[in-house]
């Protein structure tokens, strides 16, 4: 029986990971000029950021959860 381990691709997470930190970034800027806008923006990038992580990590886990099913598939039909 093979397992295979699926992962998030390590680009993908730093870039999500960076999306969330220019969010930080500009809403701290807003936080300083106190600009409606830069608000708007910065909670829009890092709900974005949270986002893209949360659907990265959830694609994975079903991936893995096909590829074990299948796998088990081929092992019963065997």
């Amino acid at each position: 029986m093979l397992s295979a381990k699926v992962r998030v691709s390590p680009i993908s997470k730093m870039a999500a990971i960076l999306i969330i930190g220019v969010g930080a970034f500009v809403l701290l800027a807003a936080i300083v000029t106190g600009e409606l806008a830069s608000y708007i923006a910065g909670t829009a990038f890092i709900a974005l950021g949270v986002i893209l992580y949360l659907i990265l990590i959830r694609f994975t886990k079903k991936l893995a959860k096909d590829i074990g099913r299948i796998e088990q598939d081929q092992t019963a039909g065997s």
